[in-house]
């Protein structure tokens, strides 16, 4: 069973049933959805939130398949699936000696951990050859943002190429070699400067014997455990800090459901921020759940009174697993929208 596997057993165990399949290869896609971000905090699968964006269809439904004939998950409902007795023992197996690491993090990280290496690698490739006056060579990325962003970083800086390239050794050095979660060849060796061409993720997984979807893993845990270093220690790694500060949220939200947070944090409704967004009021009912299950501080005072929230959480926890319905059934005069709040405060529900 390879990582992949593994991984898709791990969350269908999760989900038991509760959603489809596919809601797991929305979620390592990193689907950027109310539906997909709320799943990942109730199911406590928010860790592997886009931990394989390129993941294909077609290679997740024979993913599925694999561990259907092999009896290792057994479908319910048309594609939704619990894990059999035969599966539950091969993932104990397979965990035991392999436990997920605390550094990943992909709700968390998203879209911070794909800049970042992006940025990062272009930078090094561009000082590496500046330090050794070659001006004719290929960028090693081809993302117009990030090329714009390396250019734009480059002119800022008050101190020579070669203090920066140093810099930025020092300061990687320093995070890899305190006691990280992977050999760090499976980062470095992807690197590219004026003498080497950083090797690709098949290439780097063929080098390593390993299945490319576990290299993957390897390699993403090292940049969220780089990203998760500087952003505890800020002033000690200046320059790796940098290159994520203007992407890295505390409170990660999508990048629509901010929005929506900026302008109730305003004094807007909901019906004025729908209005004002030219969105749904559902849409933006959706965007204040994403908010709670981020931020547990957020007040839902003015959506729901303390005395309904406190009767909804008491009524829901007769009911498992926790659906809407038969909870507004018992409560009464209550909305979706509020039975929603009052769960997400808690973190729990279906």
């Amino acid at each position: 069973m390879t990582f992949l596997h593994a991984l898709i057993l791990l969350m269908l165990k999760k989900l038991n049933g509760s959603r489809t399949v596919f809601s797991i290869f929305h979620l390592l896609k990193g689907k950027k959805s109310s539906q997909t971000i709320q799943d990942a905090h109730l199911f406590k699968i928010g860790p592997f939130f886009q931990m394989y964006p390129p993941l294909q269809r077609s290679t997740f439904d024979r993913f599925v398949q694999d561990l259907n004939t092999k009896g290792l998950i057994k479908e319910t409902e048309l594609n939704k699936y619990i894990v059999t007795i035969d599966g539950e023992n091969e993932l104990k197996a397979y965990f035991l000696h392999r436990p997920i690491p605390q550094y990943f993090n992909g709700l968390q990280y998203q879209d911070t951990a794909i800049v970042f290496w992006k940025r990062l690698n272009l930078l090094i490739q561009v000082l590496s050859n500046a330090i050794n006056n070659k001006k004719k060579y290929y960028p090693i990325q081809s993302d117009a943002e990030v090329q714009r962003w390396v250019k734009t970083f480059l002119k800022s800086q008050v101190i020579s190429k070669e203090q920066q390239a140093k810099q930025i050794y020092n300061e990687l050095t320093a995070i890899l070699s305190k006691n990280p979660p992977e050999d760090p060849l499976f980062f470095i060796i992807r690197l590219t400067g004026e003498n080497q061409i950083g090797i690709t993720l098949d290439q780097a997984a063929k080098h390593f014997t390993l299945d490319k979807y576990d290299y993957w893993f390897r390699f993403l845990l090292l940049i969220h455990y780089i990203i998760d270093t500087c952003i505890g220690n800020k002033n000690q790694y200046p320059m790796l800090y940098t290159l994520m500060s203007d992407t890295y949220r505390n409170i990660p939200l999508t990048n629509s459901t901010n929005e929506t947070f900026l302008l109730l944090n305003k004094g807007y409704s909901i019906s004025e921020v729908a209005k004002k967004r030219k969105l749904k009021e559902s849409t933006i009912q959706d965007h204040i759940v994403e908010i709670v299950l981020n931020n547990s501080n957020f007040d839902i005072s003015q959506y729901v009174s303390k005395e309904i929230e406190l009767k909804i959480i008491k009524v829901s926890e007769n009911i498992s697993p926790k659906k809407l319905k038969p909870i507004k059934e018992t409560v009464g005069e209550v909305t979706y929208f509020q039975i929603r709040l009052a769960l997400a405060k808690q973190g729990e529900w279906e």
